[in-house]
């Protein structure tokens, strides 16, 4: 088997277990599949480094929970507060501020994202369709997939982000 195959297939068999050992160190879904998209983008970076398809499992899941760890001690050092609790501090937004947000964050999608990138947030967000499905429309694997979407979600975050402080 070919080395990025070996990591591929450690990723999509452990996948859910991955997910669930991220999720219980981290106690959030979301935080925990950034933990297992990162783990696989580090693991990848080094695939010629695994001499069989167990080893690639064995340092998945070291890393997930490496990452996870690392994550949920980062996030303990931010005081977050719940939502809920917040609810009643946020002012209300009207249609026209929620227009112009949306109007800007498709200006960003539009203009600062890969063509790869566009498209994999238009197939997801817009039509809905699953990873598989995109994936096979674009020529790529699921878990790539994956790793661009977070990519993408990301830099759309920050530069939206760094254009309302400034």
């Amino acid at each position: 088997m070919k080395q990025p195959d070996r990591i591929t297939s450690a990723f999509t068999t452990l996948r859910e277990q991955m997910l669930s050992l991220a999720g219980r160190i981290t106690g959030n879904r979301d935080d925990a599949a950034d933990a297992v998209q990162d783990a696989f983008v580090k693991l990848w970076l080094q695939r010629g480094h695994y001499e069989s398809e167990s080893h690639a499992r064995g340092a998945g899941m070291t890393t997930v929970r490496n990452m996870s760890i690392d994550m949920a001690r980062h996030n303990s050092r931010h005081n977050d507060v719940p939502v809920e609790q917040l609810a009643d501090d946020i002012p209300a937004v009207t249609d026209d501020e929620r227009t112009l947000a949306y109007q800007q964050v498709r200006a960003i999608i539009d203009v600062e994202l890969s063509p790869n990138q566009r498209a994999i947030i238009d197939m997801r967000e817009l039509q809905g369709m699953e990873f598989d499905d995109i994936a096979a429309r674009l020529g790529m694997q699921p878990a790539t997939v994956r790793v661009e979407l977070s990519r993408a979600r990301k830099r759309v975050r920050e530069i939206y982000r760094n254009r309302k402080e400034s």
